[in-house]
């Protein structure tokens, strides 16, 4: 389904923020951000690894 999201051919939306963010909403967006960085980064060490073997 992201994918499909990610393909259509329509105008990007845009976000215009009004006034000051909740601070622990910033909080959380970069929690979760560096979660999914990890969560990224791992796979593809995971990947590596397998890639790896193979050739060995």
């Amino acid at each position: 389904m992201l994918l499909e999201s990610l393909m259509i051919d329509e105008p990007e939306l845009t976000f215009t923020p009004c006034g000051n963010p909740d601070p622990r909403l910033l909080r959380l967006v970069e929690f979760l951000a560096r979660q999914a960085a990890r969560e990224c980064y791992a796979e593809e060490v995971k990947m590596t690894r397998r890639r790896g073997k193979r050739t060995s």
